[in-house]
Formats: structure tokens, sequence, C-alpha cells
């Protein structure tokens, strides 16, 4: 009998092969390809330089400069891509020196920048994630997000002090290579012109990780000079670009242009593809697509299927008690209510959270080594916004009376400044300069008396609640 079987178990083995009765299986190859996924891209533009000493544009003046991109790019998915970009291009910019003390010079410094850059961007296409599976709409503009890194090559150059701006010295030579990485973030509204060409908006803002690439160079010690007109952050450019998009291969449309849970898209296969939508929750997303299957009816949902969650605090909508507040699950997605303390344990947890703020030596210029501890009292700020507070700045007792009054105003400024670009409302914030007049440690005076680590500590930043 067992001999009857394996023989019959065989033979149905092999006249299914024969008749192609079995499950044929294979890879996708690009044989199976009905969309373009390449294409090149020019883009055209202008540039602008701020954030730096030397600056694009202030009260009084604008020069512009222009910006070239040329991409190689790959859509590696409906909704992603990457891109391979060399960039050219070349500022203009100038800054108002005013040193009425030690120089007594007052007047416009001029520089331009000659620069090119490798980087690799990658590109998520936003319209296709919000497409709606409903929308059988003709899909021809979309919404693009882009952030990349690479190198940067570039010489800096300025004019001399009231120069005619024709006079130039080079600054910085900067060859293109990896001590000098940059990178930039931007948007783009993208629109298909046809099946081979599209045009698109783009702007990029572009930050070079380098303070000399406006050409103002390294501060001289002891000198106002150009490099001085602005401290603390690193040099940033903002371009605005039309560019030209031409799609790449044999097929008549392009992967970008095909959300896969788009009605328009699946319709529009080039072998005109149909299928039966099984929708059994009845969320408008076919079970094929659908992540969440069992979807409440009524309740909103995205391309996946799945509820929305409008706040991104991990509730979906249709649980939140809270939908546009961010909130814990514990608390039904809403925020847990803050105990009240009061204005001086505020400064309290502030100071303490400042502690070792660190600045460079004879500068109001804040450490980046310090950037967590103030992100750490803006927070506390932010939840306790009703309170008013003296900021205080400190000195060690190097230098003179006077220049430590000045130097400690300047450092107390700086770190509103910076708690401001972090949210914080300093309208609440007063700075107030104490000099060397407050040691914390009084036997530090003068400071050969002390190591280093005391003398730091002279050099704080304190809060003190105004009542």
């Amino acid at each position: 009998m067992k001999k009857y079987l394996l023989t019959f178990s065989l033979l149905s083995i092999f006249t299914g092969s024969v008749f192609g009765q079995t499950e044929q299986k294979r890879h996708f190859t690009n044989e199976d390809r009905k969309f373009n996924d390449w294409s090149v891209s020019i883009y055209g533009g202008g540039n602008l330089l701020q954030n730096s000493d030397l600056t694009s544009w202030s009260g009084g003046w604008f020069t512009p400069g222009y910006d070239l991109q040329f991409q190689v790019n790959k859509q590696i998915s409906h909704a992603f891509g990457l891109s391979l970009q060399y960039q050219y291009g070349n500022t203009r910019q100038k800054a108002l020196v005013d040193d009425m003390y030690i120089s007594k010079y007052r007047g416009y410094v001029w520089g331009k920048t000659e620069y090119n850059g490798i980087s690799l961007l990658g590109d998520l296409n936003v319209s296709n994630l919000w497409r709606r599976v409903d929308n059988t709409s003709q899909f021809r503009w979309s919404l693009h997000a882009y952030a990349g890194v690479g190198i940067l090559g570039y010489k800096a150059e300025r004019n001399f002090y009231n120069g005619s701006g024709t006079n130039y010295i080079t600054v910085t030579d900067q060859k293109l290579s990896d001590k000098s990485v940059y990178s930039q973030v931007g948007l783009g509204l993208r629109h298909k012109v046809s099946n081979r060409i599209d045009l698109e908006l783009k702007s990029m803002y572009i930050m070079t990780g380098d303070e000399e690439f406006d050409g103002s160079g390294k501060p001289w010690p002891g000198y106002w000079t150009a490099a001085d007109t602005e401290e603390g952050r690193d040099d940033n450019m903002l371009t605005l670009s039309l560019g030209l998009h031409v799609k790449i291969g044999k097929h008549p449309e392009a992967l970008q242009w095909y959300p896969p849970a788009g009605g328009a898209g699946i319709a529009g296969l080039s072998d005109n593809t149909l299928f039966e939508c099984v929708d059994a929750d009845g969320d408008g997303v076919c079970d094929q697509w659908d992540r969440c299957l069992d979807t409440p009816a009524g309740v909103r949902v995205d391309g996946s299927g799945c509820s929305l969650d409008s706040d991104g605090d991990g509730v979906p909508d249709s649980e939140d008690k809270c939908p546009t507040i961010p909130g814990p699950p514990t608390n039904g997605g809403c925020p847990e209510k803050l105990v009240q303390i009061s204005g001086d344990e505020v400064a309290l947890l502030v100071t303490s959270a400042l502690e070792g703020v660190e600045f460079d030596y004879d500068s109001d210029r804040i450490r980046e080594a310090s950037y967590g501890k103030l992100n750490n009292a803006a927070e506390v700020l932010k939840a306790n916004p009703s309170y008013k507070f003296y900021v205080e700045g400190h000195t060690d007792a190097a230098g003179g009376v006077e220049y430590n009054q000045k130097l400690s105003e300047r450092r107390a400024a700086s770190v509103i400044r910076y708690l401001a670009n972090k949210g914080v409302d300093t309208s609440n914030l007063t700075p107030v300069g104490k000099g060397k007049s407050e040691l914390k440690h009084v036997e530090c005076n003068p400071v050969s008396n002390c190591p280093a680590w005391k003398n730091l500590e002279n050099r704080r930043v304190i809060f003190k609640e105004i009542k």
C-alpha cells in the first residue's frame, strides 16, 4: 500500500509541473517595473547669507548672490527618493563695523564667497503621504521636504575697510574636503508639466558649520574686527531656486506620481490592471493596504487605514480626550496638571540648571558645551511663564571694574538671547550686570589666589525673582 501511495505522489508532482499546475513564484525584477524611477535636475536661483557677521540683507541693504544645483535622482518608493547633488554659487554680503573705543573706525565691510559642495539629499514626497485613497482626480502638484548632508569648499574674500568694493583680499580658502561638512533642509513645490518634464520651486536653508564662510575671518584679540559683529552661531544661507526635472526611462509614467493607495494611480497602470477592493471596516482603505482592519465606524483615518493622531502624542484621535493637545496615554491623551511652585523655587531651579555655564575667555559667546544646560533652563521657564526674573551676569576678578561690568552685562544679555531662541518669553527677563562685585569665591581676588575651577565658578549667571 505504501508503495502505491509513493508512486501516486511522485506522479502528481511530475504531472503538475509538466502541465503548469504548480504555483509559480519569482523575484521582482527590472522587467516588472511599470514606472520610471531615475531623473536628472538642474536648479538656478539666488542666495542670501544670514546668521553671520557679514550678511546679504539688513537695515538698508539687500545684496543677493546666485546659486546653481545639479542633481541625479533615484526614486526609492512612491514617497521617498535620494539625490546626489553638486552645488555652485557666489554670495555677496557686508556689515557695518562700529568701534569708537579701540580702532576709532566706523564703516562698511564688503565680502563675497565663491563656494561649491557635494551632498546627498533625502526627498520625502509629502503629498503622496497625504493623498486620500478616494481621490481619483488628476495628480499634478506635490509638496516635497528635503534634508541632506555633504562636504563644502569655498573661497571667502573681504575688501579693506571703507573700500570701494573692488579691492578684495582672500580671507579663507577652504578646499572641498571632509574637513568642512555642511547640512541643509528645505521645501519644494513640484508641478508635473508632462510625463517627461517637471518644474519645481524650491527653498533650502543651508547650515555651513563654519564661522568664516562669510569672509569675516577670525577674531583679532584686543581689536574689534568684522569677525566680532555677530558671535556664537555658524554662518547660514537661504536659497530660492527654480528647477527643471527630466525623467529618464522607457515607461510613460514616473513612480513619484503614483501613490500605491491612490485610486487614480492603480487605474493608471500601463496594463489597466483592475481589482476588487474589499473594505471590511468601511474606512475607505482597501483591506490589501489597510494596516488597521478594525477601525471603528466614523473615525478619520490616514492612508494606511489607521486612526489619525492629530497631536502626535501616540494616542489615536478616536481614543484621545484632548486630540489637539499632546498628553500621556495614562491621562487619556490630555496633559497632566502641573504643580504650581513659587518664583523663588523656579529661580533656584533655573540657577541650578545654569551652574557651570561657560563663556569664551574675555567674551560673551556661550560655549557649545553649555547649550544642554540652557535648554534645561528654558524648559523650566516655559513651564512657569507667570514669573519675572533678574538675569544677573557675574565675572571673575581678572581685569578692571568698568570692563568687567560691561562684560557681565553682555553675558547676561547673551543668555537671554539664547533663551528667546528656545521659545522663552523674554519680556519677563531683565539683564543685570554685576561685574566682579559679588564673587562666589571672594578669596579669588586676585585670581592668582585660586585654582581655575574656582575662577570658572565666579564667571556665572544666576536668576532672582522680581517681586
